[in-house]
């Protein structure tokens, strides 16, 4: 019965959320918001002293100084405030979380996510004849309709579709719980638009999505399927335990009955699915153990021509080669993500033309990375050394929040050699324009959707914090309120 209640008021609750949601778009389509501040950076050109913002409907109409306010609009006056763009995570990973006392029982590894929570109900209520007893949940018998849902960041768990070695047909939006705690983290650190992303325990996983972290839910969808995400180097072997290679009937596979097990395998499935995708489209029939499912080809062949983008996760130099390798083999562009060790390929790297989403910056690897033997030469200064061989990077924080989230990461940044500037602008206009939203996020600049932090002095000094929030014109966070 108690769990019965906790349903209902959590639907009740979503209806009286999306209500008033609804009325935020009504008031935030005709509210005028003037912002005064002691110095504004735009990310479009030099800082502006003493300047103003005006919004209307959402976006920015106006920036300078002494601009005249216009009639009954909201004035926003932070005299030691400073404004930037809200900061954007070109690659994070979301927890839609839900409170542990609100599911009655304790969880390993903190608070669980509401497909979690609805997972371990049904195991636990054993009413469900589906369940399973995996090692991502250290034994204990979860739903299998866990497993696909579920967001987490603990270190063997995740939450990719678990049916393929090969699911760029899958989407990243369909497992993120827009209600997560985890988005309020993040505007209580000026993040306020993510890329979402596949994790890494496919050769080729699903297609990412990008959100904003606040507002109206009819708003906080900017892009529902984009980018598909690749993974190089061991997680696709680690981390893809429970991964199917069809065509496959037999029991759950094991590291005697799957592939891959090896950097070798990894590279196999890359290649053999792009070039099973080419033969469908010469009209030719495609055979073999690792054959791609048949939903996965025609993403596969959008991204051949360049129609989808393309993501590489690689941390090691050779790993990092390898991905070099197998997209001139197929003449495709790429992102590379997180490349812990770019700081070896730098000539590679900028010869490609091959932007990076580098990070997170730690010195001692927490969550699933402490588990992997990727992350035992990493340096703080490789933005630095990015910067300086002209390659294009922004930075992530992926699923790092608080003392550790996006801002400190450009802190750490700078503390290693970036200059201020540039590390602002690798988690504002940098990762704006590698998501395609160069015309929508990351300035201050008339046109440009009002996705704007007040910060209480200079964003990257240790003691600073926002005091505002706003996304798409809309207050979405207020100190004191």
């Amino acid at each position: 019965m108690t769990s019965m209640r906790f349903v209902i008021t959590a639907v009740l609750g979503l209806v009286l959320l999306t209500f008033s949601a609804a009325i935020a778009v009504e008031k935030g389509d005709t509210e005028v918001i003037v912002i005064k501040a002691r110095r504004i950076h735009t990310l479009n050109g030099a800082p502006i002293d003493g300047g103003t913002v005006v919004i209307r409907n959402g976006r920015i109409e106006a920036v300078g100084r002494d601009l005249a306010v216009p009639e009954g609009a909201r004035v926003i006056a932070r005299p030691d405030g400073v404004v930037t763009p809200g900061l954007i995570d070109a690659c994070c990973t979301i927890d839609p979380e839900i409170p542990e006392e609100a599911t009655g029982w304790p969880f390993e590894g903190g608070q669980p996510s509401l497909w979690r929570w609805l997972g371990e109900y049904a195991a636990h209520d054993h009413s469900d004849p589906d369940h399973v007893c995996t090692p991502e949940c250290g034994g204990r018998p979860v739903s299998s309709a866990d497993m696909p849902l579920a967001s987490a960041t603990l270190p063997t768990f995740t939450w990719t579709e678990q049916s393929s070695e090969v699911t760029p047909h899958r989407l990243v939006i369909d497992s993120v719980n827009l209600f997560s705690n985890d988005f309020a983290r993040l505007l209580k650190g000026g993040v306020t638009t993510v890329y979402v992303s596949a994790d890494s325990s496919e050769v080729i996983g699903g297609r990412g999505t990008i959100l904003k972290t606040g507002g109206p839910l009819s708003e906080r969808v900017v892009r529902r399927a984009d980018a598909v995400k690749a993974s190089l180097g061991g997680d696709p072997s680690d981390r893809g335990l429970r991964n199917f290679l069809p065509p496959y009937y037999g029991p759950p596979p094991s590291i005697l009955t799957r592939r891959p097990t090896t950097r070798m395998g990894v590279e196999w499935v890359f290649r053999k699915a792009f070039y099973d995708a080419q033969r469908v489209q010469d009209g030719r029939e495609i055979y073999g153990a690792d054959m791609p499912p048949r939903q996965a080809i025609p993403v596969l062949l959008q991204v051949l021509a360049g129609e989808v983008p393309l993501r590489i996760q690689a941390r090691l130099q050779l790993d990092i080669f390898t991905a070099l390798r197998l997209t001139a083999e197929f003449n495709l562009k790429f992102t590379l993500e997180e490349a812990t060790e770019a700081y070896r390929c730098l000539p590679q790297l900028k010869q490609a033309g091959v932007p990076v989403i580098f990070g997170p910056l730690y010195m001692t690897p927490k969550g699933f990375r402490s588990l992997t033997d990727e992350v035992s030469r990493p340096r703080l200064n490789s933005p630095k050394q990015l910067a300086d061989a002209g390659i294009e990077f922004a930075l992530t924080a992926q699923e790092l929040r608080d003392e550790e989230g996006l801002v400190r990461q450009a802190m750490l940044a700078v503390q290693s050699g970036l200059t201020p500037e540039q590390a602002l602008r690798a988690v504002t206009a940098t990762p704006a324009a590698l998501l395609g939203l160069s015309d929508q996020a990351g300035v201050v600049a008339p046109g440009a959707a009002a996705d704007l932090v007040v910060w209480s002095s200079e964003p990257l000094d240790a003691t600073s914090r926002p005091l505002v929030v706003l996304i798409n014109g809309r207050v979405v966070l207020e100190e004191g309120n």
